[in-house]
């Protein structure tokens, strides 16, 4: 049989008595850093896609750990580069608009 401290409200111990919120003072806190924001969230607006091509898009960005936005971002940068003289042009051209 295993002995019992009959005597509770001795060793009880009443936290919100001891400690007050002006007591704690946080010494250690951790810098997280998520990157550079650029845009806001009013500053996004929706794009709408094809299903497939949202899949693909979703099942891209789980594979190689980015967020979905990036791998637009890259797949983009890689057309842009395909582009032909006259076309590239045009695409500067309405971007600098």
């Amino acid at each position: 049989m295993a002995l019992i401290n009959k005597n509770t409200e001795k060793n009880r111990i009443n936290h919100l008595e001891e400690i007050k919120a002006d007591d704690i003072k946080i010494t250690d806190d951790v810098q997280i850093d998520y990157g550079e924001k650029k845009y806001n969230a009013k500053d996004r607006k929706p794009v709408q896609v094809d299903p497939p091509v949202l899949k693909m898009i979703g099942s891209l960005s789980y594979a190689k750990d980015i967020p979905m936005y990036k791998v637009v971002e890259i797949a983009l940068e890689a057309y842009i580069e395909t582009l032909p003289e006259n076309e590239r042009k045009l695409f500067e051209l309405k971007q600098n608009k």
